[in-house]
């Protein structure tokens, strides 16, 4: 008998090569969504230093706010100040918070994405400290006189 040579894949080394090719794909489809998320997170990191940054240094150049004789007339030169940084933050679904003691702490937070709302800190003492949901870019400088 003359023996034939067999050339070419079997079904079953095809079937094994796709489902290898298969699994290895849905890996890298899924890496490419935590990419996305983590692209989106720090984009509005990014922006939310970015405008903590801004509203300290409107604080550092109008320092008309450090001669104000009561803390209503302080709030409302700060937020005078400030409404533009404010103004820009909601814009991009960013909250801003201010806490004014000895030191000036500067707050922005944002949603994390799919997760439940959650209502971001209140101007005060609340300002800078853990949010549930929240992610925030805090910055705390001490600002005594003009410069």
């Amino acid at each position: 008998m003359q023996s034939r040579k067999d050339s070419g894949f079997s079904l079953i080394e095809v079937m094994i090569t796709s489902f290898i090719l298969a699994v290895g794909l849905l890996g890298i489809v899924a890496l490419q969504g935590i990419a996305k998320k983590s692209l989106a997170d720090t984009d509005k990191q990014i922006e939310a230093s970015f405008l903590a940054r801004t509203a300290l240094q409107e604080l550092r150049a109008d320092t008309s706010w450090l001669d104000a004789t009561s803390n209503i007339t302080q709030d409302t030169i700060i937020s005078t100040i400030l409404a533009n940084a404010e103004s820009s933050a909601s814009r991009s679904n960013l909250s801003l918070c201010r806490n004014i003691a000895v030191t000036v702490t500067i707050a922005v937070s944002w949603q994390i994405q799919h997760t439940a709302m959650s209502d971001p800190a209140d101007d005060g003492a609340a300002c800078g400290q853990a949010i549930t949901n929240r992610r925030q870019v805090v910055l705390t400088s001490l600002i005594s006189e003009a410069i």
